[in-house]
């Protein structure tokens, strides 16, 4: 069993859940993702709204079926960095907002903060893992390690705003 193999292909599994999980509850909603973007201080919030969610799901698709190439990984880590320079843009502002990084905001929902970068942080980490060979990589591990890593991350992500 090849460890780093299997490690990076866990990695591009959990953040291609979270890309997909990411692209579905915005798509469940997408007037409201749009009200969520424009009171964070996206510009042209509704055409983002129309746009990013078919761009995380095709980025989540691209990580789990080009596991010969490091490219989609490397997308990943773009498309994070522009989230997180976004997040880091309206805390640097004088009344930050709910992030819609995972669909509208609730009802209640805390602005970001700290936090927020944090999460992004650890997508990020997931994605510089994801660059690495997929080759080589156990299928039980992969799986046993998958099912635990999504799981996780998946409900940390909607409980860190």
């Amino acid at each position: 069993m090849d460890v780093g193999a299997t490690t990076a292909l866990v990695a591009r599994i959990t953040l291609a859940a979270a890309f997909g999980l990411s692209a579905a509850l915005k798509l469940g909603s997408r007037a409201a993702f749009a009200r969520g973007l424009e009171q964070f201080g996206v510009p042209a919030s509704g055409v983002l709204a129309f746009v990013l969610p078919p761009v995380e799901a095709g980025l989540a698709l691209l990580l789990v079926t080009v596991r010969g190439e490091p490219w989609p990984a490397f997308l990943a880590i773009g498309v994070l960095a522009l989230f997180t320079g976004a997040v880091v843009a309206n805390l640097a502002g004088s009344h930050p907002a709910p992030c819609p990084c995972f669909g509208p905001p609730s009802a209640g929902a805390r602005p970001v903060s700290a936090a927020t970068v944090a999460r992004n942080g650890f997508l990020v980490a997931l994605a510089v893992l994801g660059t690495g060979s997929t080759a080589g990589a156990s299928g039980p591990a992969t799986v046993v390690g998958a099912a635990l890593l999504v799981a996780m991350t998946l409900v940390g992500l909607r409980r860190v705003g």
